[in-house]
């Protein structure tokens, strides 16, 4: 009956992850359970620095994390990072899709002017939208795409046939949007996914 204890039934030893936007907040402490739990884990964000910071504070645990700069919307960048793992691992269990963004690539000042309106839908921009809607919604599937035949090597490596993808959607993508914090291209495109 060994197999049915929580230790043994929540084991991820032998697995192969990758969390993007993996550095900080819900996909670090996805990395981190994974991690804690037995698995390899790769995170991904386009701040190498944050990423080294964060594989650098596991410590003690039964798996392991390691850093790989990639930006989720650059095309380029998601096959380098298809390339990496493939190269050390060739293959790949769970795909952890959490990167996310609610403010705006181009405008610094962007919260500062968000928390300034009287109008929820100031200062959103089209651009803004077009942004946010490629790394929240259209990423996603372009992740998985990419990933795919990695994927496919992970089940294949499993008696049960499978792997994992997890979207991650988040709770905010059901918050007030008339709240100065909410940013409504971040509901609706968290909210598509």
């Amino acid at each position: 009956m060994a197999e049915l204890h929580m230790a043994t039934m929540m084991s991820l030893s032998g697995r192969v992850g990758l969390v993007t936007g993996g550095g900080t907040g819900i996909g670090f402490m996805i990395a981190k359970a994974s991690v804690a739990n037995g698995a390899k884990v790769y995170i991904t964000r386009r701040k190498l620095d944050v990423l080294e910071q964060a594989a650098a504070s596991v410590t003690g645990a039964l798996g392991s994390v390691f850093p790989i700069q990639m930006d989720v919307t650059d095309e380029e960048s998601v096959k380098a990072g298809v390339r990496h793992i493939e190269g050390i691992d060739s293959k790949l269990d769970i795909l952890v899709n959490n990167a996310g963004f609610a403010g705006s690539l181009r405008d610094p000042d962007f919260i500062g002017k968000k928390l300034a309106a009287t109008d929820p839908f100031e200062p959103e921009t089209v651009q803004n939208w077009a942004d946010i809607f490629a790394l929240n919604t259209i990423a996603p599937f372009f992740i998985v795409r990419t990933f795919q035949a990695l994927l496919v090597k992970g089940a294949r490596s499993r008696p049960q046939g499978t792997s994992s993808v997890i979207n991650v959607r988040g709770a905010i993508a059901k918050m007030d949007s008339t709240s100065p914090l909410s940013s409504i291209a971040y509901n609706v495109t968290k909210s598509a996914l």
